[in-house]
């Protein structure tokens, strides 16, 4: 029996890197190592976590993780992406203001504290000297953005936003604002600034 059929890996079926099928030893092992690499950008950020480390933390030998991710980058993408999903999922208020307020606030709050921001700063600064980690940051957000078209398509489905809005500016414009703050103006970010934002892009994109 091969190893990755021993590690309870099915064989057949097209599979995102790092991850393996619901259920087993598999899962269990692919979430303890998320959860330990998305614990360690939350205290030495990217330049300074190791495989190594990960692997102490989560309790698994090295190769264990090797075998699942080929790269540090990709472990990286893998656990900000799962991350993501947890901590800024999409709402669904009824409304595209409380959408996109409840969108803001999670943002702030995943990005805001001071393991978000070193996490969030560090892959960011990484990225520019990193070619694979850079693309895996454009797949991580061209994925981020396709989510969130939904808060779009229920507000033109309301009435709230014509036929024909682009979904991607609407979110960018609430997005963006927080992430220049964090990674450029030092600014402050908190719930109160991601309500004006949602107020301002709300108002904006539904007045003609």
């Amino acid at each position: 029996m091969s190893q990755h059929a021993a590690d309870g890996i099915a064989s057949n079926g097209p599979v995102r890197v790092g991850e393996q099928r619901p259920g087993g030893r598999a899962a269990r092992v692919r979430s303890d190592v998320l959860a330990a690499t998305a614990a360690l950008l939350n205290t030495v950020g990217y330049e300074r976590l190791s495989i190594e480390d990960v692997a102490a933390e989560a309790g698994v030998h090295k190769t264990t993780v090797y075998r699942r991710w080929s790269s540090k980058a990709e472990l990286v993408a893998d656990a900000v992406r799962r991350n993501a999903e947890q901590a800024v999922p999409m709402p669904d208020t009824g409304s595209l203001f409380g959408d996109l307020q409840v969108l803001g606030r999670n943002v702030v709050a995943n990005i805001g504290s001071e393991g978000g921001s070193l996490r969030s700063r560090s892959i960011v600064a990484a990225s520019t000297g990193s070619d694979e980690l850079m693309a895996e940051l454009h797949s991580f957000w061209a994925e981020r953005l396709a989510t969130s078209e939904v808060i779009v398509e229920r507000a033109i489905e309301r009435g709230e936003l014509p036929d024909g809005t682009d979904a991607n500016l609407i979110i960018e414009a609430v997005v963006g604002p927080i992430w220049l703050r964090l990674l450029l103006t030092g600014e402050l970010i908190d719930a109160d600034f991601a309500d004006r934002i949602a107020d301002l892009v709300a108002t904006g994109a539904t007045v003609r």
